[in-house]
């Protein structure tokens, strides 16, 4: 029927048919194809993003382990009359560090903890307040969870649960 239907067209009407077939054709693989392609291209960008990102970690890692409580206690002494540690101890560390705007969270974590986190918060005062916090409380980071920021360089987002250490 198809064949029939076929012959019985005029040839030139039959060019036109044929070659506005192969142009479908043409359409329809470039349609399958160009996701692909695209998504290939997106990965060979974001691999040397990746590698930077690991190597910038591998370079922070070992203050990450210091502020985290892996060294020895704080080497500040204690001041009288300074607030046990809590809620109100950490935000006003976080006040005094000009980060209290950046703070998403701060409560109580029930096991004489503290749970803190950033949405967006540079990592270099991130880093600079917990040394800080480390000093003047004895406070030690028991978690963290800390991820860079895609679109800002050297800003982080950052979930930590702090506890007491030793008393300075």
């Amino acid at each position: 029927m198809l064949r029939e239907w076929w012959r019985e067209r005029p040839p030139r009407e039959r060019a036109v048919l044929a070659g506005g077939g192969a142009a479908l054709l043409l359409v329809l693989a470039y349609l399958l194809i160009e996701p692909h392609l695209a998504e290939r291209q997106r990965l060979a960008r974001e691999i040397p993003e990746l590698r930077e990102d690991l190597s910038w970690m591998r370079e922070h890692v070992a203050e990450v382990k210091r502020l985290g409580g892996e060294s020895a206690g704080p080497a500040s002494g204690s001041v009288e009359g300074e607030r046990s540690f809590g809620p109100a101890l950490v935000e006003d560390s976080l006040r005094g560090a000009g980060l209290a705007d950046e703070v998403e969270t701060l409560r109580s974590s029930g096991d004489e903890g503290v749970q803190v986190a950033f949405t967006r918060v540079a990592f270099p005062e991130l880093a600079g307040w917990l040394g800080d916090l480390r000093q003047r409380s004895g406070a030690k980071v028991r978690t963290a969870r800390i991820q860079r920021n895609e679109e800002q360089e050297g800003v982080v987002e950052a979930e930590l649960t702090l506890v007491p250490g030793e008393e300075p």
